[in-house]
């Protein structure tokens, strides 16, 4: 026995404890710290469901825009397809109307 050892079982007998006494407490002090921990646990664990909740919500709201969005740039381009067939079709009678007043300047 160490005189560190000695020293803790005299203060224990001094104060009226024993080491049973002692074993008890520090027994009762770890289950006490598993609590805790089961506790931390828990907070964490809502935290990180609450977490979860939020980045679920914002996926599926950026899900949506994605999908008006996509929607939108289909309809996009069908307009540009549009309006390309219409500048093809201007060009088209434009190139008609050049030839027509070369047609009747030289005629």
């Amino acid at each position: 026995m160490t005189w560190g050892e000695v020293l803790v079982s005299v203060a224990q007998v001094a104060a009226g404890g024993t080491i049973v006494q002692a074993i008890v407490a520090l027994t009762k002090r770890r289950s006490e710290l598993r609590q805790l921990d089961r506790g931390s646990d828990s907070v964490a664990v809502e935290t990180a469901d609450h977490v979860v909740a939020l980045l679920r919500t914002e996926l599926t709201d950026t899900k949506a825009e994605n999908k008006e969005l996509k929607a939108e740039l289909s309809d996009q381009q069908r307009q540009i397809q549009a309006l390309a067939e219409q500048v093809s079709a201007l060009r088209a009678e434009l190139a008609i109307a050049r030839a027509e007043i070369a047609r009747l300047q030289n005629g």
